[in-house]
């Protein structure tokens, strides 16, 4: 649910065609969407970073606006879930992160619209990308424990539904590999200690991208059967948790023609052709279960 592109021109220019199709095909398919509205065009952009999408808006209430319009819009076709942002803790995504308290000012302007156009709307924090290890940096700001951590500091509190975590294993290794202070997927009964400490130990934690790489020059390439085994032993731990949600498999087909080099344009469960990996199957059969 790209800002960026749908509002380019300012507050009163609204061109939903990407959404519409892209949601229209979904609906008929009797998918359920989970809404990422995020990046901003120019003229909300900040001013210390207004060349780039991924710079944060520079006022929260344009951001928060746009998704109660965009909630307006496809609440009707059954679009009920939204997770604000994308990998918040993180600089590519996040000019400037890691910046909890700036990533809650535009989460609770948004928490508020989105609850107001849609009662049976859940808002999902943004998925908070995998960083560092604990047991040698502690207070590594990036890493989703201390972001979370922080965003509670920074009044987030009573502003979400559920919490996203981006839980990729540590690849090369399988995904209940080594230590909780440094495998994400593990890390998800610390992040719910947070929560519960908070007092929001009865909301969920969502796994809003999971999966593994079987292409790109980097050392987190997997084979193909690699692929499927991670993303059933990961799926078979989630959701053996009591506080876990829906975990989301990134990504349906590869985009390798957008750089080869690059590990992540190979998550897909099928090639760019189409052409299955075993991990469809391991999906296909986990859904019929």
């Amino acid at each position: 649910m790209d800002f960026n592109s749908v509002q380019p021109y300012g507050p009163g220019s609204w061109n939903w065609s990407f959404e519409d199709r892209v949601i229209g095909a979904a609906v008929r398919r009797g998918l359920k969407v989970l809404a990422m509205p995020a990046y901003t065009p120019p003229w909300a952009r900040a001013s210390w970073c207004s060349s780039s999408m991924y710079c944060p808006p520079a006022n929260p209430n344009d951001f928060a606006n746009f998704v109660r319009a965009a909630a307006v819009r496809y609440a009707p076709s059954g679009v009920h879930a939204w997770e604000i942002w994308n990998e918040p803790n993180w600089a590519p995504w996040w000019l400037g992160a890691p910046n909890a308290p700036a990533y809650v000012s535009v989460l609770r302007p948004s928490y508020l619209a989105l609850h107001a156009a849609d009662p049976s709307v859940t808002v999902v924090s943004g998925g908070l990308a995998p960083h560092g290890d604990l047991s040698s940096n502690p207070s590594d700001p990036f890493n989703p424990v201390n972001y979370l951590r922080a965003m509670y500091a920074a009044g987030a509190h009573g502003f979400f539904d559920a919490v996203g975590i981006h839980p990729y294993p540590p690849l090369p290794y399988g995904p209940l590999y080594g230590s909780v202070n440094w495998n994400t997927m593990l890390q998800t009964s610390m992040l719910h200690d947070v929560m519960n400490a908070h007092g929001d130990g009865w909301k969920q934690l969502w796994g809003t991208e999971y999966g593994a790489p079987t292409g790109g020059t980097d050392p987190k390439v997997v084979t193909p059967a690699t692929q499927a085994q991670y993303i059933a032993q990961g799926a078979l731990y989630w959701t053996s948790r009591p506080y876990t949600g829906p975990l989301f498999i990134q990504s349906v087909r590869d985009f390798g023609y957008a750089d080869p080099a690059q590990w992540a344009n190979f998550m897909g469960v099928m090639w760019q052709d189409f052409t299955p990996k075993p991990a469809l199957q391991t999906v296909a059969s986990m859904l019929t279960h």
